[in-house]
């Protein structure tokens, strides 16, 4: 291989660890920690009324599914009992968001506006509200068949009164949700697309309310009621009012995720939940793994002398990326470090060992034909290659089906498993093979004791 492009690797790596960590060190940032090693809220919910098992296994599963698209905090999720669900989420500092999240059931409702009563209207007094109590589990249900009086505060802080219809069509028709920007009244709202099968549902009943209103109300509170001006065959709409950018993605999230099947208690217990043994353990599994790395790195200089350096620097850089990534990640989406992510970049330092090995030992065999290092390198590096290949490739496989098929801190394991054979193949390929290159061109390198082979070159260059 020729120096020059082996400096421009080495280089194009600098770079990188450059652009890495600058943003890192500029803005103080460290990794985001999981419950284990931080700590966080812990919350119990108690579902009203009798609950099937089947039930509260949907409920666990959609609660799952609603803290994980906060981002990636391997939250634990699992029912208790036949009515009861813990979710405990690390390092969380809204505990009230969390759980108007998780505890709602989102319950979408389209219904025709009968009459609107402004305070001046003389009905107005006389026309009490609909009583909406959730504990009352028959009741509650059997409001959607029935007329309803909903209050509806406008933006000018006025309230008045909303006669609606019974329930046409729920959000059981939401086939996605997102937030976007509503540049017409400003501020955010939730723009929805609906199910090929509800599209013609939909069409028909805003055909029939053409130039009438129609009320969308989540839960019983109305958040909007615009005038249908015509029928909307395409099988879109959106939910407008006084919405901040977090309560649109939020709203938008859970009609996204699909309504709870279980009613719980609205006023679940929140408690904190520890980080002193996890830190206890992350203490010992850090010890445990530079004791591991020490050992490594003894076995390489024993039997691969000079080369075994490298080895230790190929690690270092492996460790610079890992962290540093770990650092973005927790940034950009929120990821967490568990004990079972630390657990899988411990093993990963195996796996990123073993790749210099599969070199190393390619490259002696080119050493003891009576070849020199400097002319053996790109030749062993290719045998080699397909071999790191193959088994980078079959670790990243199973990494990635334990991913898809675990859930809690299993997937943290998983991912920096995976995550680490991806950086073992480039830092292998980017670093190893051109350092080893570089240094072929010093004369100590093409001694063959010096790269574990105990005999002198027996042949002439190659």
């Amino acid at each position: 291989m020729k120096s020059g492009r082996s400096v421009i690797w080495l280089a194009f790596l600098a770079v990188l660890l450059l652009a890495i960590y600058v943003p890192i060190a500029v803005m103080g940032w460290t990794p985001r920690l999981g419950l284990d090693l931080q700590g966080g809220i812990s919350v119990t919910l108690k579902a009203l009324g009798d609950a099937k098992s089947e039930q509260m296994e949907k409920a666990a599963d959609i609660i799952r599914r609603r803290v994980n698209a906060l981002g990636l905090t391997e939250p634990v999720v699992a029912p208790q009992g036949n009515n009861r669900i813990l979710v405990q989420i690390p390092g969380e500092q809204d505990p009230d968001r969390v759980l108007s999240i998780i505890g709602t059931t989102a319950q979408l409702q389209f219904r025709e506006v009968l009459e609107v009563i402004p305070p001046t209207d003389e009905k107005y007094e006389a026309t009490p509200l609909t009583e909406i109590n959730p504990e009352k589990l028959e009741e509650y249900q059997a409001l959607k068949d029935q007329e309803v009086v909903l209050p509806y505060r406008g933006k000018d802080g006025q309230e008045i009164k909303l006669r609606l219809g019974k329930t046409e069509l729920t959000g059981d028709i939401i086939k996605d949700a997102q937030a976007a920007v509503d540049e017409r009244h400003g501020g955010y709202k939730i723009v929805f697309e609906l199910t090929p099968e509800a599209t013609k549902q939909f069409a028909d009943l805003t055909s029939r309310l053409v130039n009438r209103q129609l009320a969308i109300v989540l839960d019983y509170n109305v958040e909007s009621y615009p005038t249908v001006n015509e029928a909307i065959t395409d099988g879109r709409g959106e939910i407008t009012g006084d919405f901040t950018r977090d309560e649109a993605r939020d709203l938008a999230m859970v009609l996204r995720m699909g309504a709870l099947p279980v009613e719980f208690e609205p006023d679940p217990l929140v408690e904190n939940v520890s980080a002193t043994l996890g830190r206890d353990s992350l203490r010992q599994g850090l010890v445990a793994g530079l004791v591991g790395l020490g050992l490594v790195l003894l076995f390489m200089l024993a039997m691969y002398r000079l080369l075994g350096i490298v080895t230790g620097l190929a690690l270092a850089l492996f460790g610079l990326f890992m962290y540093g990534t770990i650092v973005l990640l927790g940034r950009a989406i929120d990821w967490s470090l568990t004990l079972s992510a630390i657990a899988g970049v411990i093993v990963s330092v195996g796996i990123s060992a073993d790749s210099s090995v599969v070199f190393f030992e390619r490259l002696k065999e080119e050493v003891r034909g009576g070849k020199k290092v400097r002319s053996s390198v790109d030749r062993a590096y290719r045998s080699a290659f397909r071999t790191i290949i193959a088994a980078d490739a079959a670790t990243f496989i199973a990494a990635l089906i334990l991913w898809l098929l675990a859930m809690g801190p299993v997937r943290g394991f998983a991912f920096t498993l995976g995550l680490s054979t991806i950086f073992d193949v480039f830092i292998s390929y980017g670093f190893t093979r051109n350092a080893v290159s570089l240094l072929s061109r010093l004369e100590a390198f093409n001694r063959p004791r010096n790269v574990g082979v105990g005999k002198e070159i027996l042949g002439s260059e190659a």
